[in-house]
């Protein structure tokens, strides 16, 4: 055991020098190396990726049950990082795979991560997890797979020159799909989706997410409801209301009120209306207030950006229910959207129900040198 301190035990409890500084803990690991991996984690507080050593951590986390933090992925990427994508539950429950928050500044269901391992045994595990063939949910037993001119997710592939790579997606969702967006970092470069339109649909969703701050206190209360005008409220989805302390009711057939908390990730309501353009919808919560006529709403989210970090309230149209889970594609970027040096070819997959999923990046690099930080335990494949 390296502690960072003897705050709570001892000094004669403790054998062990302890490791002050993360860089101490580096140097303490580093003769266990491959046999120890590191993972830059957000709980109350949260990994500092300035310091950072490539050989002991090759993943980095994205969700647990103390929110969503893609902004852990954009500081990766944009440090040039050759990171894998994980998440975990680190709900302090013992209840791994059925992480619930409880009312605690928990605001999330736990995560899990989808490794793709040869054989199910522990070397085979541990193998495919240092060279990044792991995927990200946030709890749902999502299947995601993605290879890039059938070189798997995780891989570092050099190009000769700048050619585009084929993307193939596989994903097998638990509820009906939303999208399934194609990235480089943190630019979308498609996004998929099972359906065509939402022509007619009666079915609108409210979402809202993001936090405060990246560390303690990134609690964002949404407190509010909203209310139709010129039409009928005919059914409410609650999405991650999984707080005890948060709650989501139909007051009456125009009134939807809710009491709700996010530290990062997603939540909101998916409303069944009785006629699909009739009417207006007014939204009002702690953070945002807004108002449109819902003829307005389609595909495309009508969004809106309180200040702070990531946080958005969006209203959109969704297709009428009995949308597949399941998708299956091949994409090509141009190759304009190739940059030299690294390309982070990922998929983020989202759900009707608010779960999503990420696939650990393919590197795709249009040169010959290699990026910095990039981990030795891992040969590139050519």
């Amino acid at each position: 055991i390296s502690r960072s301190c003897l705050a709570l035990v001892t000094p004669d409890e403790s054998r062990d020098d302890c490791s002050h500084t993360v860089e101490d803990l580096f140097d303490t690991l580093a003769p266990y190396r491959p046999d120890v991996m590191l993972t830059p984690h957000v709980g109350g507080r949260y990994a500092d990726l300035a310091r950072h050593d490539a050989d002991l951590e090759p993943v980095v986390e994205v969700h647990s049950a103390w929110g969503t933090f893609e902004w852990m992925l954009a500081d990766a990427f944009k440090r040039g990082y050759r990171i894998g994508i994980v998440a975990n539950s680190d709900g302090h429950k013992g209840r791994p795979g059925a992480s619930y928050p409880g009312a605690s500044t928990f605001g999330s269901y736990g995560g899990l991560t989808g490794i793709l391992a040869e054989r199910l045994e522990r070397d085979a595990i541990w193998q495919a997890y240092q060279s990044r063939r792991v995927y990200a949910t946030t709890g749902a037993r999502i299947f995601l797979d993605i290879t890039a001119n059938d070189h798997p997710m995780g891989s570092i592939v050099t190009a000769t020159d700048k050619t585009a790579p084929q993307l193939a997606v596989q994903v097998h969702g638990t509820s009906p799909l939303e999208r399934v967006e194609v990235r480089n970092g943190m630019r979308v470069l498609e996004t998929r989706r099972t359906y065509d339109n939402v022509d007619g649909s009666t079915r609108i969703k409210i979402l809202w997410q993001g936090s405060q701050v990246r560390g303690r206190g990134r609690q964002t209360n949404w407190d509010g409801g909203l209310e139709i005008a010129g039409n009928r409220i005919t059914g409410l989805q609650p999405i991650n209301f999984h707080n005890p302390e948060n709650s989501c009711q139909l007051v009456n057939e125009n009134h939807v009120s809710w009491k709700s908390t996010t530290t990062g990730g997603v939540s909101g309501v998916i409303l069944n209306l009785a006629r699909s353009h009739a009417g207006t919808l007014r939204v009002q919560t702690t953070q945002q207030e807004f108002g449109l006529s819902i003829a307005e709403l389609d595909i495309s989210p009508r969004s809106y950006q309180p200040e702070g970090l990531d946080k958005q309230i969006s209203a959109y149209r969704l297709p009428e229910t009995g949308r597949s889970a399941d998708l299956q594609f091949h994409y090509q970027p141009r190759v304009v959207d190739l940059r030299d040096g690294d390309n982070p070819l990922y998929v983020c997959v989202v759900q009707e129900d608010g779960h999503m999923a990420w696939s650990s990046p393919i590197y795709w690099c249009c040169e010959t040198g290699v990026a910095k930080n990039a981990s030795s335990a891992v040969p590139d494949r050519t």
